[in-house]
């Protein structure tokens, strides 16, 4: 809340929810005009104003030692809560956000206004927003990045959902895993307000040369039409991977049979270095060898996006905005040979990795249970299709934008086979070892199970802590 917004919510004496030295010395001043002509009445008057600017708070009424009681002022209409609300959104998003969004929620609910404050979205916003709470400057509610969530809920930040009102029967809208990104622990702090997944992308145009007419189910029918192609292609790959961290990595590791940690995210060691992810992790090895996958993931180049559109890779992996960046300028013609589907299946179905923002309720909020409206009202479908109309991705089930783009339901169907990093706190240190030990892996620096051992035991370290 501003301070503009704090002054104007604030009644006198204790009626409403916050009151100042300065607002209970003009109440006292407006009672002892009314308290009459009389000398005596000015007087002991004059003596409660004293006594009221030291307590900041006065009664709401005054009877003097004679004569009748003096009349009451009408009481003041009930003020608006006004919550504040910091997010990321882009300014396509905010815009729609403002003008049809927060209209509707506040013709809904005029007693909750909402004071949105946009935050860029960079490196420096997290311990921002942590000196922020710690100087009890936090908002009400914010959006923020799901991998954020664990460690705000660490630090004794926010609200933990679960026994609020309407949660149980909301946790089961939402599609696939993505409520477990909330999760800390045995507890809920936040919902999913908006997702994104990467989805498989593919060079339709080259798979047609190689006798396909539909994206491979399969990674052995995607490494096949590589095999058709190689004559005429020799530098093709079939897949271009962003990068060796988890966000490249991690969905290609899961469709081939690994696991990062236990189901409760508790250690690593057993999972990470078992034989099935010894062997996900050493198909991804054997795969960067014979170029089936581009040697992108190491070095970046050709980036995984010049790539596809310039014909040099069968298939990347990507999120919608792949589409929404394309698909004007000189690669529109191009997009129109790309065919967005689930990712093929392996030794599991083909498994992405779940992204996006989720809404949280501090701990300290001044206003909690108008803003635990606020966020069950924002998982409607009212306002997750105005929002799908800027390209996020809505998180309950059913809902279907009309019209939408042709991309949205193969996203759609990913999330639903897609599954979230380890919603812990220290989880952006367990990123920065999983992706120095596949790369270490990969140029050889290390070997495989040796360094998938030692990376397993730091991550226990790291999950300990948490």
């Amino acid at each position: 809340m501003s301070k503009s917004d704090e002054g104007r919510t604030a009644t006198a004496c204790g009626k409403g929810r916050r009151g100042n030295g300065a607002q209970g010395t003009h109440e006292a001043g407006r009672w002892a005009v009314k308290a009459g002509k009389s000398w005596l009445r000015r007087a002991a008057c004059l003596g409660l104003l004293l006594a009221m600017a030291t307590t900041a708070c006065a009664p709401r009424s005054l009877v003097p030692e004679t004569g009748p009681p003096l009349a009451e002022d009408p009481q003041p209409e009930a003020a608006a809560a006004v919550l504040e609300f910091w997010h990321t959104y882009s300014e396509l998003e905010e815009r729609v956000f403002r003008e049809e969004v927060l209209p509707l929620f506040e013709e809904a609910h005029p007693d909750i206004r909402i004071h949105a404050v946009r935050k860029d979205y960079t490196e420096q916003l997290k311990s921002n927003v942590m000196a922020s709470a710690a100087d009890g400057q936090q908002p009400d509610v914010m959006r923020m990045d799901i991998i954020w969530v664990p460690e705000f809920a660490k630090q004794g930040l926010l609200t933990e959902l679960s026994g609020l009102e309407g949660f149980e029967a909301m946790k089961a809208q939402f599609i696939g895993s993505l409520i477990e990104t909330n999760r800390y622990g045995d507890g809920y702090y936040g919902l999913p307000v908006n997702a994104n997944t990467k989805a498989a992308i593919f060079n339709m145009r080259l798979l047609r040369e190689a006798g396909r007419t539909e994206p491979p189910g399969s990674f052995d029918e995607l490494v096949a039409a590589q095999e058709r192609l190689g004559d005429v292609y020799p530098g093709l790959s079939s897949v271009g991977i962003c990068c060796a961290a988890s966000w490249g990595t991690l969905p290609y590791f899961w469709t081939f049979g690994g696991q990062l940690t236990d189901e409760g995210y508790t250690r690593a060691s057993g999972y990470l270095d078992s034989p099935q992810s010894l062997a996900a992790i050493s198909k991804l090895q054997d795969w960067v060898e014979r170029g089936i996958v581009s040697r992108s993931i190491l070095t970046g180049d050709p980036g995984t996006w010049d790539g596809i559109l310039k014909g040099e890779l069968l298939m990347i992996d990507e999120a919608h905005w792949f589409y929404s960046a394309n698909r004007e300028g000189e690669h529109a013609e191009v997009l129109s040979d790309m065919v967005v589907a689930p990712f093929p299946d392996d030794v599991r179905q083909g498994t992405s990795i779940i992204g996006g923002e989720n809404l949280v309720l501090f701990g300290n909020a001044k206003y909690p249970e108008e803003a635990w409206r606020f966020i069950r009202w924002m998982m409607q479908p009212e306002p997750q299709l105005l929002m799908a109309r800027t390209g996020l991705i809505p998180t309950i089930r059913e809902v279907q934008p009309e019209g939408g783009e042709a991309w949205f339901a193969p996203y759609a169907d990913q999330l639903d086979r897609a599954l979230p990093r380890p919603p812990v706190p220290a989880w952006t240190q367990i990123d920065d070892e999983f992706a120095r030990m596949i790369e270490r892996i990969l140029t050889g620096e290390q070997p495989l199970e040796e360094a998938v051992r030692a990376s397993a035991a730091r991550i226990d370290a790291l999950l300990a802590e948490g």
